[in-house]
């Protein structure tokens, strides 16, 4: 049987450590969808972490919305016949009269200083100027698109009006509680069931009665028409008419035709829901992920050169500048260790380059320690005594020599380290104290859930749980990997 080196028989012992396994696994699906956080966001996603929607704060998860103000926009341009339902070719929008309306070119002047240099303004060889006003104010009527807005309201209202059969027979026979489904015997099938006029008519001109409307709504003729269904095809009629001119009417001849036509927008989803400011959770938890990694990982590094260039020192050096050092080391242990980082945080200031560094730079103690007592059972041993012999300096016996022998510990110590230092910055940032505003880690994210937990637990929930995956996985991959390298264990 071929004998195993060292380092392959703690990969075998690591292997067979299933919780260590999976803890690495974990650890690293959360290390690339938080690093790779700009690019699940804007590829997968479609929303940015500063991207708000005030219309859509505190949604629940899975709720979905259209929008032209996506700065990703990817319209459905399939759906022309849906909007032209005159078919004539074109959107139209007529001007309301404005007797009233002043047409004095220092108006238009000032309204264009209002309005700042990024407006659009037409061609005045092709829009009179009370036109141009008119435009700008917001004053004209789209009657195709003021329809779809009527139909919004008989989507809205459509399981509350017809949803009244018990096992979905023909309404009348059983009358009971309406259960948010609609078959096909429960869909109107004639314009006079519906009561308001406003929404008749849009039904009428749109077709969203009998077969054609039951079609219109219901991809599967067999399956029952859910609230889901309803509401993706309310939200795709989301078009305001000041919205559709902007980005559309390129020639300002108040009508959007075909060429002109961006589309529909793409149906976004929250997955996860959204904040009080409409921003989405999941792209918040993404950055937040990124964000608390990367502080547990720098602190770590900053704790891992100090700690492990002090206890080296200290195990090294003779005896009365060892005893000094960790004399010193036992004074820093008696102090708060997080009132030693709010006091960093306060001298040098609230920023995230403070924040690892302060963490990193009193979360060393124990590095030391550990380090130091590796090196006093390392320094007489025979490898050393032998390089002494060949008369190598300290430092390079010290470095290329003895710290080598003693990274086991080291990397278990290290690995444990970065769940605890994570934690702590969850803990600082909950406090106010660690990662501002409007940047975002798991510790704020927690700290606006746990406000807030009553109405929205969505926004503890999420932001809690993935901390506490990550957590745990780390230390089963520490406690894995201190198995793993004990040269005591069996191969």
């Amino acid at each position: 049987m071929r004998s195993l080196s060292p380092g392959q028989a703690a990969l075998a012992r690591l292997r067979r450590n299933r919780m260590a396994v999976a803890g690495a696994w974990v650890a690293a699906t959360m290390a690339v969808l938080g690093f790779a956080a700009p690019l699940w966001a804007r590829a997968c996603i479609g929303f940015s972490p500063e991207e708000q929607h005030p219309a859509f704060a505190f949604a629940p998860p899975g709720t979905q919305d259209s929008s032209l103000d996506y700065r990703d926009y990817d319209g459905d341009s399939t759906a022309w016949p849906l909007v032209d339902w005159q078919r004539n070719g074109a959107i139209q929008c007529r001007l309301d009269p404005q007797p009233n309306l002043d047409t004095d070119e220092k108006a238009l002047h000032l309204l264009q200083m209002a309005l700042g240099p990024q407006a659009q303004w037409p061609e005045p060889s092709r829009v009179p100027l009370a036109e141009t006003l008119a435009i700008l104010a917001g004053q004209w009527r789209c009657p195709e698109l003021e329809t779809l807005q009527d139909a919004e309201r008989f989507y809205a209202f459509l399981p509350d009006q017809f949803d009244r059969a018990s096992g979905h027979t023909v309404p009348g026979t059983a009358v009971s509680e309406p259960d948010g489904l609609l078959s096909r015997q429960e869909f109107p099938n004639q314009l006079r069931q519906i009561a308001d006029l406003r929404t008749r008519e849009a039904a009428r001109q749109l077709g969203l009665v009998g077969d054609a409307g039951w079609a219109l709504l219901s991809k599967d003729p067999k399956a029952l028409l859910t609230r889901q269904d309803i509401a993706a095809s309310t939200l795709r009629t989301r078009l305001q008419p000041d919205q559709l001119l902007q980005h559309w009417d390129t020639n300002h001849d108040l009508a959007i035709d075909r060429l002109e036509f961006q589309g529909l927008p793409r149906m976004h989803r929250f997955w996860l829901g959204t904040d009080q400011k409409g921003r989405d959770l999941l792209v918040r938890l993404l950055y937040g992920a990124r964000m608390s990694l990367t502080i547990g990982l720098l602190a770590t590094l900053v704790s891992l050169l100090i700690g492990v260039s002090y206890g080296a020192i200290a195990g090294y050096a003779s005896r009365r500048i060892d005893g000094l050092m960790m004399r010193t080391v036992d004074v820093l242990y008696g102090l708060p260790f997080l009132f030693l980082v709010i006091v960093l945080l306060v001298v040098a200031g609230r920023s995230t380059l403070n924040l690892f560094v302060a963490l990193g730079a009193v979360s060393w103690l124990t590095m030391a320690r550990i380090v130091r007592a590796q090196v006093l059972s390392l320094r007489h041993r025979e490898f050393v005594e032998a390089a002494r012999a060949l008369g190598l300096s300290a430092p390079r016996i010290l470095f290329r020599h003895i710290l080598p022998n003693a990274l086991g510990p080291i990397v278990v110590y290290a690995t444990l380290s970065v769940p605890g230092v994570i934690l702590e910055e969850a803990f600082l940032s909950f406090l106010g104290l660690g990662v501002q505003p409007p940047d975002a880690s798991w510790g704020t994210l927690l700290a606006e859930g746990a406000r807030l937990l009553q109405d929205q637990p969505w926004l503890l929930i999420w932001p809690a749980g993935a901390l506490s995956i990550t957590l745990f996985s780390l230390s089963f991959l520490g406690d894995g990997l201190r198995d793993a390298l004990d040269p005591r264990a069996e191969t």
